[in-house]
């Protein structure tokens, strides 16, 4: 639970902070380098062989948690809801991207953030999937592995930022000093709050931290699939194109915000430092 409040309260901070370091009306309008109609059809197919990765590791999780009578092993519970959770938002996802909007209709401003959105929930599921490995090692017994897939989590995190960044900057939502300055607050936050619970409040520390932000990132990932939901309306609804043409860089900009700092904090909890 404690996790969860400091995620909260570093949430609210990072917003704050992001928010007010950066312009409203900062957007590129100039050509992207995709059809993003094409890549969307292409991200149909990842994602569906991605959810069922998903569902496969929630199978054999409870396969485990079968043969080992009245184990109440809270990295198995762990497991099993970061899968879950991954597999509900490898579904949405390939909804959400094969329902892009027609930039004709709806303007190509909504459809480009309908893209970033739908992009940056994959990312964040991606992540969820691959931290859940620390806790099923650790519920097999295989804990001294954890230090080794630390680093390679850790590893794989900033280059996967590379191609968030590389994503959201072409499309002109954000630039790269702007994803990283948002990543760099977000590790920040995360950083003093793992120290303020490794040298002030150590009680603060929870095997079920991990579990907790898996729920944290199923409700940013439910806020993100609602507002990219609904740009297809745009075309039908004048005041629904006005408020994301409007409002469309800050959504982009919070969703991120959001994302650096629940996966840095996922980290640390999977890491078992908070």
């Amino acid at each position: 639970m404690w996790a969860t409040i400091g995620f909260i309260v570093a949430a609210v901070i990072g917003l704050v902070t992001v928010l007010s370091m950066t312009r409203p009306d900062a957007i590129r309008r100039d050509d992207y380098p995709w059809v993003l109609d094409e890549v969307s059809k292409l991200h149909v197919q990842i994602v569906g062989g991605l959810a069922g990765f998903a569902f496969t590791g929630v199978v054999l999780v409870v396969t485990l948690v079968r043969d080992r009578p009245g184990s109440s092993d809270v990295a198995l519970v762990t497991v099993i809801v970061m899968f879950l959770v991954a597999y509900l938002f490898w579904v949405g996802a390939a909804f959400l991207i094969s329902f892009i909007p027609y930039d004709r209709t709806s303007g190509d401003f909504v459809q480009r953030e309908h893209f970033s959105l739908a992009t940056t929930i994959e990312y964040r599921t991606v992540f969820l999937s691959w931290f859940a490995l620390l806790p099923l090692l650790q519920a097999n017994g295989l804990g001294r592995l954890a230090p080794i897939v630390d680093v390679l989590l850790l590893a794989s995190l900033l280059l996967g930022s590379l191609l968030l960044a590389m994503v959201t900057d072409g499309l002109g939502l954000m630039t790269f000093k702007e994803i990283y300055l948002s990543a760099a607050v977000g590790a920040v936050l995360a950083i003093g709050y793992a120290a303020l619970v490794a040298f002030a409040f150590p009680s603060a520390r929870s095997s079920g931290s991990a579990l907790n932000l898996a729920v944290v990132i199923f409700w940013v990932n439910t806020l993100g699939f609602a507002f990219a939901a609904l740009t297809p309306l745009a075309p039908r609804y004048p005041s629904v194109r006005r408020f994301y043409e409007r409002l469309g860089r800050r959504i982009v900009v919070a969703d991120m915000q959001l994302t650096m700092a629940s996966l840095c904090f996922l980290w640390f909890a999977v890491a078992g430092v908070i």
